[in-house]
């Protein structure tokens, strides 16, 4: 007796075989782990380097320079009982920045170089882009059916007078927009027959 291909409706005792084969799962090949940060729980503390400073009242000075990862220095603080004693209380007034320092060394905190690269600039009134004056101002004109004067680019995109006229200009220039004077009023009128109605 031969065995037939799978088909609907034939099988075994178990019931009938599905009309696809089972492809067995194979397992992915392990992944090397991740580098992990720095846990902030192993961060350099103020409070921990000035409780081992206070060591030096017993005569263990250095001890604290040990704990931030100074050990050569900590090693002529301990046998120079902290540089006869300057050095120790040198250290009292600057122990913040030594354990900012070490947070630094270690990659707890980022360089403040690199910090201050990171940080978002502070938004400016001016829009920095004239593509971007161009296009807040073709909204304006959007939603006004296709006209723009110059008080109304300046509502809507917060520049200047002049700012708003420089824009308006440049695309006359391109022949992007019309200029025209209101029938009633005689204010002038940039028209944009891009967004005046629908196309045939």
């Amino acid at each position: 007796m031969t065995e037939q291909p799978n088909e609907p409706g034939r099988g075994g005792p178990e019931g009938p075989v599905p009309p696809y084969a089972v492809v067995p799962l194979v397992a992915a090949p392990p992944q090397p782990p991740a580098e992990q940060a720095p846990d902030d729980g192993d961060r350099y503390t103020n409070g921990v380097g000035f409780a081992l400073w206070c060591c030096a009242l017993v005569g263990a000075c250095g001890i604290h320079r040990f704990y931030l990862g100074m050990y050569f220095t900590g090693i002529i603080w301990l046998l120079t009982f902290g540089l006869v004693g300057f050095g120790q209380f040198f250290d009292l007034f600057r122990m913040k920045r030594l354990v900012r320092t070490a947070n630094i060394r270690d990659g707890y905190l980022p360089h403040p170089r690199l910090a201050k690269g990171a940080e978002p600039s502070a938004p400016s009134r001016q829009l920095a882009s004239a593509d971007t004056k161009q296009q807040i101002l073709l909204k304006a004109a959007q939603a006004n059916g296709g006209l723009l004067t110059v008080t109304q680019g300046v509502l809507a995109s917060g520049l200047s007078f002049d700012e708003v006229e420089e824009a308006l200009r440049e695309m006359v220039v391109k022949g992007h927009v019309d200029v025209d004077n209101a029938a009633d009023s005689g204010v002038i009128v940039y028209r944009f027959p891009g967004l005046a109605g629908p196309f045939k």
